[in-house]
C-alpha cells in the first residue's frame, strides 16, 4: 500500500527523483520543515521533486524557489520541531578564570559582541579575571542555540511542570540527544532521600547509561579532590570510560568554550554521517529484490554470505570479535522473514541447544548474532531465549540485545536486514554497543563457558569411555 501521508509523498518523490544509495549524503529533512525559511543548497532534481510535491499536497501553504540554489518551503500541516535537544548539567556555585577569549574569534557564536555581553553582565574581560558558572552556562546556551539551532534544556531557566526537580532532570537526561556536564568543585545540594548523590550527579549517572551522548568538562584538578564514596565511584566510572573518552579538563572559560565547540562539532559530524548512511541503507535496492525472489533456504544462504562479509569488515575474524582486552566468540545466523513466522524462525530455533551438543572441545561462551529479513519484537526475543521471565532485553535503533544472566546465554537480533547495507549499518551499531558493555559481555560469556563445561563434563567422560571399550 502506498503511503499517502505528507511525509510519505515527499519521500516517494525524492526517492524517485534521485537514487539515494548512490548519493547517500544528499538528504534533506523536508518532511520536518516548520513554517519558516529553510535556506540550503538545492540541486535541480530536488527542485523538480518539490514542485511535484506541491502539486500533490494541498496542505502546502506556499512554495517558491528563488534564483540560485536557495528555496523557501512552508508547511501548515506538519509538526513544528525535530530540533536536536541538549541538556546542560552543572552546579552554579563555582567561578573560574576567564582566560584569553580572543582565541574564540573564528569559532564562537557572535564573537564580535562577546566582550560587550560580558561587560554588560558586570564581568571583567581581562584574561586573569574570573567568571561565575551561571554566566558560563548562559553563554554556552546562547552559543548552542544560535550556532547549531539546538533546543537547550537548562533546569534553572526552564519552568517546572510540577514534578520533583530530581525526577524531571533524570527524565531529561534520558530524553536529550546530548548531555553536557560541567564540573568545578562544588557538588550541589543534597536531596533528603536514600540516594547519596546530588541531583546533578544523578543526571550524570543516568547519562552514563548511554555514554556516546555524554560529555563532561571538568576544571583541572577538580576530579582529584577526595569525595564521598558514592560520588567517587561515579567519577571513576566517568574518567575511566575508554581512557577518558567522555571527559575533558579545562583551565579557564576560554579553554572550556573551545573544548566544548570541538566536542559538539565532532558529535554533529558523526550524527549527520550516521543518519545519512542509515537512511540510504534502509532504501530497497536490487539486492533486496533478489532476496525477495528466493525461497527461504536459498535466501538464508545469500543473507548468511552477506552477513559473514559484513561481519568481517566490522572486525569479526574467524568467528572471533575483539572486545576491549578480551576476544569474544560469535556465531552468525539468518532468518529469511519475520520472526513471528514459524517456517522462518526455525532457521535459528536451536542455536542455543547446539552449544551443548556436538562434542565441542573449546566450550566457550558464544555470542549469537541473528540477522532477520523481517521484523523482531521484544517478546519474540524472550521466547527465543527459552526463559521468558528471566530474560533481560535491551532495545536500540539497531535491534535487540537479549540475555539470560543466570545461564550466560547472549544474542543480538538485527531486524529488517533487507540488504547488506542495512546489515552493515545495524551490525556496526550493535558492535559499538558491545564495545561499551565489553566487561558485562565477557563476564556472561565466562559464566556460559563454566556452565557448559559442567553440563558436558559427564557426557564427554561417558562418550570417551564407550569409545575405549568399544561398547555402544
Amino acid at each position: 500500500m502506498t503511503d499517502q501521508s505528507p511525509c510519505g509523498v515527499i519521500r516517494a518523490e525524492l526517492r524517485s527523483a534521485q537514487p539515494f544509495t548512490k548519493y547517500p549524503t544528499t538528504f534533506l529533512a523536508i518532511p520536518w520543515a516548520k513554517p519558516a525559511i529553510r535556506t540550503v543548497p538545492v540541486p535541480e532534481w530536488v527542485k523538480r521533486a518539490v514542485y511535484r510535491c506541491q502539486q500533490q499536497l494541498r496542505f502546502a501553504r506556499g512554495l517558491t524557489i528563488p534564483s540560485g540554489s536557495l528555496f523557501l518551503l512552508q508547511f501548515s500541516g506538519l509538526e513544528v520541531g525535530m530540533h536536536a535537544r541538549v541538556m546542560l548539567s552543572s552546579v552554579t556555585k563555582d567561578d573560574i578564570p576567564l582566560g584569553d577569549i580572543r582565541s574564540l574569534k573564528s569559532t564562537w557564536y557572535e564573537f564580535e559582541t562577546l566582550t560587550e555581553r560580558l561587560q554588560s553582565a558586570g564581568l571583567s574581560v581581562e584574561a586573569d579575571s574570573r567568571i561565575d558558572f551561571t554566566s558560563v552556562r548562559t553563554e554556552i546556551q546562547r552559543h548552542l542555540k544560535g550556532k547549531y539551532g539546538f533546543e537547550v534544556y537548562n533546569f534553572q531557566n526552564t519552568p517546572s511542570d510540577g514534578g520533583s526537580p530530581e525526577r524531571v532532570t533524570i527524565l531529561e537526561s534520558h530524553r536529550s540527544h546530548l548531555v553536557i556536564g560541567i564540573f568545578g568543585s562544588k557538588t550541589g545540594w543534597k536531596v533528603p532521600d536514600q540516594d547519596p548523590l546530588t541531583p546533578t550527579f544523578r543526571e550524570w549517572r543516568a547519562a552514563l547509561e548511554t555514554p556516546l551522548k555524554f560529555k563532561i568538562f571538568a576544571f583541572k584538578g577538580s576530579l582529584t579532590v577526595r569525595k564521598p564514596p558514592a560520588l567517587e565511584g561515579l567519577v571513576r566510572e566517568i574518567t575511566d570510560y575508554k581512557n577518558g573518552m567522555i571527559y575533558v579538563e579545562f583551565g579557564d572559560a576560554a579553554d572550556l568554550f573551545a573544548s566544548l565547540e570541538s566536542a559538539v562539532q565532532d558529535y554533529v559530524n558523526k550524527a549527520v554521517a550516521g543518519y545519512a548512511r542509515d537512511y540510504a541503507a534502509k532504501q530497497p535496492n536490487s539486492e533486496t529484490e533478489q532476496w525477495l525472489l528466493l525461497p527461504y533456504r536459498a535466501r538464508v544462504v545469500e543473507m548468511r554470505s552477506a552477513l559473514e562479509r559484513v561481519a568481517q569488515w566490522q572486525g569479526v575474524k574467524q568467528g572471533m570479535l575483539a572486545l576491549d582486552s578480551s576476544i569474544q566468540p560469535v556465531e552468525l545466523h539468518c532468518v529469511p522473514d519475520n520472526f513471528s513466522i514459524p517456517e522462518s524462525r526455525k532457521f535459528a530455533a536451536y542455536i542455543f541447544d547446539d552449544e551443548t551438543s556436538g562434542g565441542k572441545s573449546d566450550l566457550t561462551g558464544t555470542l549469537h548474532i541473528v540477522a532477520s529479513f523481517g521484523g523482531v519484537t521484544d517478546l519474540q526475543t524472550r521466547r527465543h531465549l527459552g526463559n521468558f521471565e528471566a530474560a533481560e532485553v535491551y532495545s536500540a535503533p539497531w535491534g535487540f540485545y537479549a540475555t539470560v544472566p543466570a545461564s550466560g546465554i547472549q544474542c543480538l537480533y538485527l531486524p529488517r536486514c533487507i540488504n547488506s547495507l542495512v546489515m552493515q549499518s545495524k551490525l556496526s551499531g550493535a558492535i559499538s554497543w558491545l564495545a561499551e558493555h565489553a566487561q558485562q559481555i565477557t563476564a556472561l560469556a565466562t559464566r556460559r563457558s563454566q556452565i557448559l563445561k559442567l553440563v558436558s563434563g559427564p557426557a564427554d567422560s561417558a562418550r570417551i569411555s564407550k569409545a575405549r571399550t568399544g561398547r555402544p
